[in-house]
């Protein structure tokens, strides 16, 4: 079973059964319906760095460079007016951001700890100026995208991203594909021992396994994933700017991801929720709602070490 956890099961039952009706009560408030598929793009973006921090042992406050990248990507290679197929361009994206990544990667991953974080912070914002700098790329306003691509596949199109709610459904299967693309993969013998490099490296070492070229290809598989949510938000929008690149979109990122409960992969779901209307209500309740935010982020920090997903797996899991 890919789900093995029970509280894990519940909580995806019954965000995917609340998720899928959304759009049947709020069809005509496209505010909210926009609102939650940001939601969901995030909850990919989270996804895919939780993978590389809670998994993989790799703490980035890098990974919004693929974020950026993929809507940037888009914006570069697509006609500005004419309607290209999603899927045949996702898969260009993330194929060229699966070499970008294997050309930082193969940089990174010859540091550890600080050291790591640091220089993939660096990378991130040297992608940022230069984007920020560039007139070509449209500097700090960005590029528009003025035509969002069709879907079809065999010349069968379900459905037509000019629509909210066909793009909310859109970016819900995206978070159920990126769930199960990693669950497979630390349930194979491969995310076997990515985990065994991340808990005892000495010994998975010892035992013949190259640790650089599991962690490389991992970090390719988060860059890939994080460059797709890059994708859907810019589609969403029509933009894209360095603001997506920033180190504070990659460190807000990680805070969702340990609000969620780190490692879990799940729990990205719960952190990005929580987060998000946190934010919505703070903000609506007073002008200084980031210190109150702020405040909130700690307490549940303290108070729930292994974030919401451990809270509630102490509660609903059965004790031996």
């Amino acid at each position: 079973m890919i789900f093995d956890k029970r509280t894990e099961r519940i909580v995806l039952a019954i965000f995917f059964l609340v998720a899928l009706c959304i759009p049947l009560f709020l069809e005509e408030n496209s505010f909210f319906v926009g609102k939650v598929t940001t939601i969901l793009i995030l909850i990919v973006f989270v996804m895919s760095l939780d993978f590389l921090v809670g998994r993989v042992g790799l703490v980035t406050l890098g990974h919004a460079l693929f974020y950026g990248l993929g809507g940037y990507l888009f914006a570069i290679l697509a006609p500005e007016y004419e309607a290209v197929n999603f899927w045949m361009y996702a898969m260009y994206i993330m194929g060229i951001c699966a070499l970008i990544a294997l050309v930082v990667g193969a940089v990174v991953l010859r540091t550890s700890g600080i050291y790591f974080i640091m220089i993939t912070l660096a990378i991130s914002q040297m992608a940022y100026y230069f984007f920020f700098d560039s007139l070509e790329f449209g500097g700090g306003d960005g590029l528009f995208i003025f035509m969002k691509p069709e879907t079809s596949i065999f010349g069968l199109s379900f459905l037509d991203l000019d629509n909210p709610t066909h793009f909310y459904y859109l970016a819900l299967l995206a978070v159920l594909i990126t769930l199960m693309v990693i669950k497979i993969i630390l349930r194979s013998r491969f995310g076997r021992i990515v985990e065994a490099s991340r808990l005892n490296p000495e010994r998975t070492e010892a035992l013949g396994y190259n640790i650089f070229a599991f962690r490389l290809i991992s970090y390719v598989i988060g860059s890939m994933l994080a460059a797709y949510a890059g994708l859907l938000f810019a589609l969403q929008y029509g933009y894209v700017n360095p603001q997506f690149m920033t180190w504070e979109m990659s460190g807000t990122a990680l805070v969702m991801s340990i609000l969620g409960g780190m490692g879990t992969i799940y729990g990205a779901i719960l952190g990005v929720i929580t987060y998000e209307g946190l934010e919505y209500l703070f903000e609506h309740f007073t002008e200084e709602w980031l210190l109150f935010m702020g405040g909130a982020i700690i307490l549940m920090v303290l108070m729930l070490r292994k974030g919401l997903a451990g809270y509630l797996e102490k509660l609903l899991e059965k004790k031996p």
